[in-house]
C-alpha cells in the first residue's frame, strides 16, 4: 500500500466502468470521512509512468470533496487496459449494478478486439452478473463475435467459429423406404400431419403456462427475460434429445427385429437338418 496524492492520480483513461458515478453516495462518504471513518484504499495500476485509477472512483471522489490531499492506494504494476479489466471485474461488492451500467460494460467489452472473443460465461463471470444477461444484451446489441474463447472440460483455453452456431439441424437416420399401396401412404401422411399438429398444439400450450407462471413471479423485469431464456434453452435442448432418443429407439427395434428373423431363420435351418 502507498500513499498517492491525489494530483498524481490519473481518472481520464475511461477506466471506470459503470455508466455514471452515483452523486449522492459520494457526498455520503465524503461526511463519512471528514467523521474519521476509514476506507479501504483505491486501486490504482501503475504503467511505469503514470497511476490509473481502476477500482475506488466514488472514494476518491468523496476524498477530493472532503479535501483530502492524498490517498491510500493498492499499487499493481500494469497498463491503462489493465486497470479498465481490473475495473470491470471489480464492482461486484457495494452499489448494485443497474442495468444501464450492465450495457455500458458489455459495450466496453464489445469493442474490445480481445474480450469480444470471450465467452458469455468467462464475461458473466468477470463482470459479476448471469450468462444469460450477457446473451441477452449482447444480442439486444446485435453483436455476434466471429469466434469465441472458453474454458474445456479439461480446463484448457480454446477457441472456437461462432459462424454455423445456431445453424445447425439435427436430421433423422435415413428409413429404408418399403413399398406400400398408394391408400396406405395417404394414411400414413394424415397421421404425420395431425402428430405435427398435437405436437405444436402441446407447445404452444406449454408456453403459454410458462408465460403465465413468468408473469405472476414477484421479480423484475430483467430477471424474467433471464429466466425466460433459460426456459426457451432447455426445451431446445429437450427438443433435440427427444429426436436423438425417438432415433436410438427406432434402430434398436430395427436391430431386434432382424435378430428374431434371423434366430427364425437359424432354427427353421436346424430343424430341416434334424430332418
Amino acid at each position: 500500500m502507498k500513499s498517492i496524492n491525489l494530483l498524481n492520480i490519473r481518472i481520464d483513461g475511461k477506466t471506470q466502468s459503470r455508466k455514471e458515478l452515483n452523486q449522492e453516495r459520494v457526498t455520503e462518504y465524503s461526511e463519512m470521512i471528514k467523521e474519521g471513518v476509514e476506507f479501504p484504499p483505491i486501486t490504482v495500476f501503475y504503467d511505469g509512468s503514470d497511476y490509473w485509477l481502476s477500482s475506488g472512483f466514488h472514494r476518491y471522489f468523496a476524498s477530493k470533496q472532503a479535501g483530502k490531499v492524498s490517498m491510500d492506494c493498492d499499487v499493481k504494476e500494469g497498463t491503462l487496459t489493465d486497470a479498465l479489466w481490473f475495473s470491470l471485474g471489480s464492482n461486484n461488492h457495494g452499489l448494485d449494478k443497474t442495468a444501464e451500467d450492465k450495457r455500458y460494460m458489455m459495450q466496453i467489452i464489445i469493442d474490445n478486439p480481445v474480450w469480444s472473443k470471450l465467452s458469455n460465461n468467462k464475461i458473466a463471470a468477470h463482470i459479476g452478473v448471469s450468462n444469460m444477461t450477457v446473451g441477452r444484451i449482447r444480442k439486444e446489441l446485435d453483436i455476434k463475435p466471429a469466434e469465441v474463447t472458453y474454458t474445456d472440460k479439461n480446463g484448457r483455453e480454446a477457441t472456437i467459429s461462432t459462424e454455423k452456431i445456431g445453424t445447425t439441424k439435427v436430421t433423422k437416420p435415413v428409413e429404408e423406404k418399403q413399398d406400400v399401396s398408394p391408400i396406405q401412404d395417404e394414411k400414413d401422411q394424415k397421421i404425420a400431419e395431425l402428430s405435427d399438429t398435437i405436437n405444436l398444439l402441446a407447445e404452444e400450450n406449454t408456453l403459454f403456462r410458462d408465460k403465465i407462471a413468468m408473469g405472476q413471479w414477484n421479480a423484475s423485469e430483467i430477471e424474467k427475460i433471464d429466466i425466460e431464456e433459460v426456459v426457451e434453452n432447455l426445451r431446445e435442448q429437450v427438443r433435440i434429445l427427444e429426436i436423438d432418443n425417438k432415433a436410438l429407439r427406432e434402430s434398436r427395434d430395427m436391430f431386434q427385429n432382424r435378430n428374431a428373423e434371423l434366430i427364425k431363420t437359424i432354427n427353421a435351418m436346424t430343424r430341416k437338418g434334424k430332418k
